[in-house]
């Protein structure tokens, strides 16, 4: 039993990490009626206006966005069954060659070393993704019309004045997966 225990510590403090920062990356969100106000609206007089609001706009929302493709991804994904039981395959042959197998992988009397398991893996995983399957169209539609949804959000939102209090923070796209600091603690909006 204390086996069980001490075995399970290590995931739980695995899952505990990425549930912490999985509430801090959905804490630096904006509000929907910020993304969603009406007033802000207006379409753009010229390309490089659209473009530089697309710029503003997707360092503002980047966490909207980030979330809207990973909406769009589970809704195209889950509303093709086939492919969860295609990536649940992929994910256990991952599983099963990294934690249930405890013993050196060998071909033939070779032992295999990460580097190969990880090269092999990953060639198989792309075979099958798009090339044995359907799991690559889906994913790459998935991905085509989260950036459709974001690229015509982000062209025709009016920035104003939203970008005060982010340009001290400005580090970046992928700032916001940077591990949250002890004692701060954010709010969800």
């Amino acid at each position: 039993m204390a086996e069980a225990v001490a075995a399970t510590s290590p995931l739980m403090a695995a899952l505990t990490k990425i549930k912490d920062s999985a509430l801090h990356v959905v804490s630096q969100r904006k509000p929907m009626t910020e993304i969603l106000d009406r007033t802000a609206y207006q379409r753009p007089g010229s390309f490089s206006e659209a473009t530089g609001r697309m710029q503003k706009n997707l360092n503002y929302f980047k966490i909207n966005y980030v979330l809207l493709t990973a909406a769009v991804l589970s809704a195209f994904i889950l509303y093709h069954p086939w492919s969860i039981v295609w990536l649940s395959a992929i994910g256990s042959a991952w599983t099963y060659v990294y934690l249930v197998r405890t013993e050196p992988l060998k071909i033939g009397e070779r032992p295999v070393s990460e580097r190969e398991k990880v090269l092999g893996m990953s060639g198989i995983s792309l075979l099958i993704v798009f090339f044995m399957s359907s799991v690559g169209s889906v994913i790459l539609s998935g991905f085509g019309v989260a950036l459709l949804a974001i690229g015509a959000h982000s062209a025709v939102r009016v920035p104003d004045d939203l970008f005060i209090d982010d340009s001290a923070n400005d580090n970046g796209f992928f700032s916001f997966l940077s591990p949250p600091r002890p004692g701060l603690t954010g709010s969800v909006a």
